[in-house]
């Protein structure tokens, strides 16, 4: 793991009562040691003792020494007005209690997974390629990025990457077999939800709905700095404007994100504080890549993805299956639909029916007997 500066915020005690506390027992200590060198005096009798005999003096004729009321009044309007400017220099008096309190784990900095090895960096490849061989050109692309990351001792990081091709192939999948294959914490956006844009970027604060976005939300709850974030149909991605007339765009709000100097510092609208998200794996999806806006594109690696054949679904199934445990009979019925499934639907099975069959025969399986 590497740690790395993640926010601009800084530890300092604020609590005001803790402050107090410390600056009376300060006071007292000044008063002993005054009381002890008051009554040791400075004659020849006082050259004679040590340097430490005065402290430990001033604890045996000195140990009642009280403070008065005006005393812990004036120390603790100092502690107040001590822990306020503590706060406004941390960056955080904007804040609630509990929210510092989400910060205070990364203040000093969030630890990156590191790419390990070469032969790592195969292995992961290769486990992905061997459960979805259709999608070779997005798993390929992962493997160099990974081998070149282990061979300069970096990071996991690849550049953003947009997966293109027909739906229900397994984009969204593939994405999410790397996030475990890698070991990363992952979240998933659905662009083409009309809230989709709050939740990438968060809601700023001042709304009944204020939080974080769920990249950053992500980050916060697992410590780690390059997690894996999926951006489902990116190419259906909208736009929505307010009751007050406020515009708010999904992919204008994503652009700063994959751009890694702006991404270095980035500005959350819930936290209103930098934070370092240019580590984070972005992995888009979209059917139909010529309607994503330009500057998307461009912070991009586009990857085109084949439809998937029968034959593949089969394969997949099989595999799947196996895992599973399911049994010979529900594996013969589920390659049987697979086969026979576009002459009778007249359509072109996808992915995700195969996953709904597996899911349906293990449901199916598990369920007790009726005698």
């Amino acid at each position: 793991m590497k740690l790395i500066k993640f926010v601009d915020v800084r530890e300092y005690d604020t609590n005001a009562p803790a402050i107090a506390a410390h600056l009376n027992g300060v006071l007292r200590d000044i008063r002993k040691k005054k009381l002890a060198a008051d009554l040791i005096g400075d004659d020849h009798n006082s050259k004679e003792l040590k340097p430490d005999d005065p402290d430990g003096f001033a604890d045996e004729l000195s140990a009642g020494v009280e403070l008065t009321y005006r005393d812990r009044n004036r120390n603790s309007e100092r502690a107040r007005r001590l822990a306020e400017c503590r706060a406004v220099a941390s960056g955080t008096s904007h804040l609630k209690k509990e929210e510092v309190a989400r910060l205070m784990p990364v203040a000093k900095g969030i630890h990156l997974a590191m790419a390990k090895d070469d032969h790592w960096a195969d292995e992961i490849a290769a486990s992905i390629h061997d459960e979805m061989p259709w999608m070779a050109n997005a798993s390929e692309y992962a493997w160099h990025g990974l081998r070149r990351a282990a061979q300069r001792g970096d990071p996991i990081a690849l550049r953003p990457l947009i997966l293109n091709g027909p739906a229900g192939i397994g984009k969204s999948v593939w994405a999410r077999s790397l996030a475990q294959a890698l070991e990363l914490p992952m979240a998933d956006i659905d662009a083409s939800k009309g809230t989709a844009g709050f939740s990438l970027v968060g809601v700023e604060r001042g709304w009944s709905t204020a939080q974080a976005g769920r990249p950053l939300d992500i980050m916060l709850a697992k410590r780690i700095g390059n997690p894996v974030v999926v951006v489902d149909e990116i190419c259906k991605a909208v736009s929505m404007t307010s009751n007050k007339g406020t515009f708010h765009s999904f992919t204008n709000g994503l652009l700063s994100l994959p751009e890694p100097v702006s991404a270095t510092a980035w500005e959350c609208p819930y936290f209103r504080l930098q934070f370092d998200m240019s580590h984070i794996i972005w992995v888009l999806t979209a059917n139909d890549v010529s309607v994503v806006p330009e500057p998307l594109r461009s912070r991009c690696q586009i990857i085109e993805i084949p439809d998937i054949t029968s034959e593949q679904l089969q394969a997949f199934a099989l595999k799947r299956g196996g895992k599973m445990g399911l049994s010979e009979e529900s594996m013969d019925a589920i390659i049987a639909a697979i086969i026979r499934a576009p002459i009778v639907t007249g359509r072109r099975i996808s992915l995700r029916d195969v996953v709904r069959m597996l899911d349906r025969a293990e449901m199916l399986e598990g369920r007790p007997r009726v005698q």
